[in-house]
């Protein structure tokens, strides 16, 4: 199922502005939850996005160990934002840690592994072992976009239970990387965005059992920003 595309760029174009609002939303609604159920629930599911991008890190940490087996990677804890907003639903904004550090250690290491572990022709070229099964590929950036991905569309079906949306509104996931420092304000280096959305009435169709899993992902709609 897909939107139409006049609600997807209207989501898109949002976004600038939300992602500004959001701290000081939260900011404003954080002294007393109890007397905020929609600020109780989104510190909830804030928790069950966090603990999905650590899943996807530690996904990424096992396919590392099958390159170098003495490399253990470790990421930051993720930033999670929430806000309910009125009309709308839950607006999500999800920093999750750069794994660039971890990247340019893996890369050295592998070539290293790899300069040793086969043969120099007299040439200078590095000499094929027919009998060495080839190692897949591996793109650790490529890879961990997958996990997130996948783990952050898996907490929006598992965990936003606790979320009251109502019929009408939406749950929306905005990924990004974690914001650097820069002395340009309009100026953002993880301005990539990956925008998940899925309406209400879809996640009660699903929690029904009206809709299989599959179909349930399929309703999320994916859109770069």
């Amino acid at each position: 199922m897909q939107y139409g595309s006049s609600m997807a760029r209207g989501v898109a174009m949002a976004i600038g502005v939300v992602a500004v609002l959001v701290p000081a939303l939260v900011l404003a609604q954080a002294p007393d939850q109890a007397e905020n159920p929609a600020r109780s629930q989104a510190f909830v599911f804030e928790r069950a996005l966090r603990g999905a991008v650590e899943l996807g890190g530690q996904q990424l940490a096992k396919r590392a160990l099958v390159m170098v087996p003495e490399l253990t990677l470790s990421t930051e804890e993720a930033i999670v934002r929430g806000v309910k907003l009125s009309g709308y639903g839950f607006y999500f904004d999800v920093q999750a840690p750069s794994i660039e550090s971890n990247v340019i250690l893996l890369d050295m290491m592998a070539r290293q592994r790899g300069g040793m572990s086969r043969p120099v022709s007299a040439t200078g070229t590095v000499a094929g072992d027919p009998m060495v099964v080839p190692v897949p590929a591996f793109d650790p950036d490529r890879e961990y976009t997958t996990f997130v991905r996948a783990s952050l569309i898996d907490a929006m079906l598992d965990s936003s239970g606790v979320l009251l949306v109502a019929p009408g509104e939406h749950l929306t996931v905005v990924v990004s990387g974690i914001d650097q420092p820069s002395p340009n304000p309009l100026y953002r280096a993880n301005s990539n965005k990956l925008i998940l959305t899925i309406e209400a009435s879809d996640l009660m169709e699903w929690r029904q059992g009206r809709l299989t899993r599959e179909q349930a992902k399929e309703r999320i709609v994916q859109e770069r920003f």
